[in-house]
């Protein structure tokens, strides 16, 4: 039994296999991806061993693991534009794909030496059909974490990084009929599939442009630029001064919103004082052309300034109010006159 901790560094190397496909799934505006990951686990692990998840764009559009046995969807918009035959159909394709995944382990244990220990088989493939109308697609597979072989479709081969990898790649370059259906698959089912998807969520796919603000931190040491509500996920963020990128500003990363939205802030250190212009700069699917927000800096008399000089004029107004009535007083003092003495009075 795998300790916790090996555990998360088995799931953590899994993510890292699926980055660089996410990332490659990039969209600029009027353009679609249709991707499907499927992951094998040797027994023991405490997940399930097979688990196999399908996005359009940024929405996963279905799942099905070896525990469930069953493909459900997992966008309401696929749930009622799918029958029961289609779901049914994806659970036979799932479990057939479980199946070879097993197979596949256990393969790949004996070429790499390894007979013991958790391991983990990933497939990603999938296609994009872009604004310009023009396609790709993409089918590799991975071995714990790291590249293990990929198919070229436009030359029908398979290219492997790893010297342990060169078996699979012969073996698979010699049964052209296979590769001639994975390059039909993705040059032309994926896509056909990939068009009703979009079609069926038409309203849930569409992009939405980014709210975008520009701010200095309370201390002055960072300029933050802050964008949310924008779909899909792949977004431009760039610190700008002077018209020139800073490539040192930095950020947390593209976050999930509570409405299926995403957010993303980015920051920079500056320079106390530092009067240069500076921008955000944001490229999205959502937007027409580049949107650029400047900051503005207010003025430079803060708070306290204010209230200092306040309580000085308080003072000097309450100075000078005391200063005139003291004046007016000795000045009443001055010009009146005394009573005569009773002693004094003549009398009529």
């Amino acid at each position: 039994m795998l300790c916790p901790l090996m555990l998360q560094l088995m799931l953590m190397l899994m993510l890292l296999m699926l980055l660089p496909a996410l990332l490659a799934g990039a969209q600029a505006a009027g353009s679609h991806s249709l991707r499907y990951f499927f992951t094998g686990v040797t027994p023991g692990s405490g997940i399930p061993e097979f688990t196999a998840v399908g996005y359009v764009d940024d929405e996963q559009i279905d799942y099905y693991d070896s525990v469930s046995q069953r493909a459900e969807p997992r966008q309401r918009w696929m749930a009622e534009s799918r029958g029961a035959d289609y779901w049914e159909r994806e659970t036979q394709r799932a479990r057939r794909w479980e199946t070879r995944s097993k197979f596949n382990i256990q393969t790949l244990e004996r070429r790499t030496n390894q007979s013991g220990g958790i391991h983990t088989v990933q497939m990603m493939y999938g296609c994009e059909l872009r604004s310009d109308g023009s396609s790709a697609g993409f089918c590799q597979y991975g071995w714990d974490g790291e590249d293990f072989i990929s198919f070229d479709k436009e030359h029908m081969v398979w290219v492997t990084p790893v010297p342990w990898g060169l078996l699979t790649k012969h073996e698979w370059d010699r049964n052209t009929g296979y590769n001639l259906q994975n390059k039909a698959y993705l040059e032309e089912t994926c896509i056909e599939w990939l068009q009703k998807y979009v079609q069926a969520g038409q309203s849930h796919l569409t992009p939405v442009q980014p709210e975008v603000s520009i701010f200095l931190s309370g201390d002055g040491s960072r300029v933050w630029c802050f964008t949310t509500g924008f779909y899909p996920r792949s977004i431009e963020v760039n610190l700008v001064r002077d018209g020139l990128v800073l490539d040192e500003s930095r950020s947390h990363g593209t976050l999930p919103n509570h409405d299926g939205t995403f957010q993303q802030g980015r920051w920079v250190h500056v320079e106390p004082g530092d009067t240069a212009p500076l921008s955000c700069r944001v490229e999205h699917p959502g937007l027409s052309e580049p949107l650029e927000v400047f900051l503005v800096r207010k003025s430079g008399i803060n708070v306290m300034t204010i209230v200092l000089v306040f309580a000085v004029l308080v003072l000097a107004v309450a100075a000078l109010v005391g200063g005139v009535l003291y004046w007016k007083k000795k000045q009443a003092g001055k010009s009146g006159y005394n009573a005569t003495k009773t002693s004094e009075r003549g009398e009529n």
